[in-house]
């Protein structure tokens, strides 16, 4: 006699397995979250590794999210080590270190999530230029130019990434070479292409007008920017897909009179405009944040700051980090100062503790996604953001401690060695 089995039922799929097997659902879901957290979530599958990597989604998340917010620093040291520090947990592994291809690269420039970096540069081997994507860990090694430059023989190198401005995931790279006594060349290499094309032959300027270090360059709104040492401004537009707002090439006029006194300067780029801030001695705890007009008929005072209770706040710290032994870097250097000078030794420790180690600007963060206007603050061991609004402060992080041949030390930045980083899935 044969027994009869009952059929089972169909079994039913859960949502979340629904889900997960329906790539368009869970593409709109994955787009809503951030890069960091995407780049963790595709070790939960091979599906799941397959879609977040793929170059379609990657375009379409950097799209949905063309401005992610400023959240860690590439800080190099004065004994030239790159440390990475993020501004929710303080100093974590370089991202560079999982790459091996980039070991031993320099930063050259951070713009929107990618950097620029560069290679060799030895007596037998030439520069080799890359753009990074620390978050995802891809590089992209750049061609050599045409036209018989070499990029060793170039005087500057820029990165210009701004998928808010110009609606994709395009990046460009401007070079600059002396052509003259009193002109340079600039040539561009642009992603889409793969290729190099030169955009200006020629920019001349008076033999001794400027001091231009173009090694420096900020992007923002279609145009690179650099500065004379006396804070003269040279821009040029370098076409990005959004000529309606094309920036002619010129100069803007210094807004501060003689700089000999400047302590250090921070220049860089928030929510589509160019800042300046200069720190004069003796007054290092008073600033002014300049906005450059968007007509580039000249500078504007934002905001007057001053933050001397912050640095009392935090010089406590600073004078126990400082305090000087027998032995260390910081006390054979005050000795030997006061064998050449009349000044006491407390004023020598006092001159290299306020040269040194008051603090240093390391970027102005505007109201994005409606937030008050900050300004970005690096104490020893510390990231510090000041309000511009209530002129309150905050500790943001600690930074570890790093061995910069200076004992009882702490990293010390300047603006240049303070490098951006957000977070982005842009393909390079």
């Amino acid at each position: 006699m044969e027994t009869s089995h009952t059929p089972e039922p169909p079994r039913l799929s859960s949502p979340a397995e629904t889900i997960a097997n329906h790539d368009d659902l869970l593409s709109q879901i994955l787009l809503r979250l951030e890069a960091k957290s995407l780049i963790r979530y595709q070790c939960v599958s091979k599906h799941w590794l397959s879609l977040i990597s793929s170059p379609k989604f990657r375009e379409r998340h950097t799209l949905r999210n063309p401005s992610p917010p400023l959240s860690a620093f590439f800080f190099l040291s004065t004994a030239k080590r790159l440390t990475f520090v993020s501004l929710s947990g303080g100093s974590t592994s370089c991202p560079l270190d999982s790459v091996p291809e980039l070991a031993g690269v320099k930063i050259l420039q951070s713009c929107n999530g990618l950097l620029l970096c560069c290679s060799g540069g030895g007596e037998r081997s030439r520069r080799g230029f890359y753009v990074v994507n620390p978050t995802t860990s891809q590089f992209s090694k750049l061609p050599s130019p045409p036209y018989g430059y070499q990029f060793d023989d170039s005087v500057g190198v820029a990165i210009a990434f701004d998928p808010c401005r110009t609606g994709n995931v395009n990046y460009k790279v401007v070079a600059v070479w002396e052509i003259g006594p009193n002109s340079v060349g600039i040539g561009i290499y642009a992603s889409e292409t793969r290729s190099w094309s030169l955009g200006l032959s020629a920019v001349e300027f008076m033999q001794g007008q400027f001091e231009l270090d173009f090694s420096r360059g900020v992007y923002c709104n279609g145009a690179m920017h650099w500065l004379t040492h006396k804070d003269e401004l040279l821009y040029c537009h370098i076409g990005d897909g959004n000529d309606e707002k094309v920036v002619k090439d010129g100069v803007v006029a210094s807004p501060v009179g003689l700089v000999f006194d400047r302590e250090y300067r921070y220049f860089g780029e928030s929510c589509g405009r160019l800042q300046l801030i200069d720190v004069f001695k003796p007054f290092v705890t008073q600033f002014e944040v300049r906005e450059l007009k968007p007509d580039y008929s000249g500078w504007v005072v934002k905001y007057h700051v001053d933050v001397y209770s912050t640095v009392e706040a935090y010089r406590p710290c600073v004078n126990e980090m400082l305090m000087p032994r027998e032995g260390s870097g910081w006390f054979v250097k005050c000795k030997a100062d006061l064998y050449s000078t009349s000044y006491s030794f407390q004023e020598v420790v006092g001159y290299y503790l306020d040269r040194y180690y008051s603090y240093v600007v390391l970027a102005f963060t505007g109201e994005e996604n409606g937030g008050d206007p900050c300004v970005l603050l690096y104490f020893p061991a510390k990231v510090i953001s000041y309000n511009l609004r209530d002129r309150t402060f905050k500790k943001l992080c600690d930074v570890a401690p790093v061995d910069t041949g200076v004992a009882n030390g702490s990293l010390h930045v300047e603006w240049v060695e303070a490098y951006h980083h957000v977070a982005t899935l842009a393909s390079v």
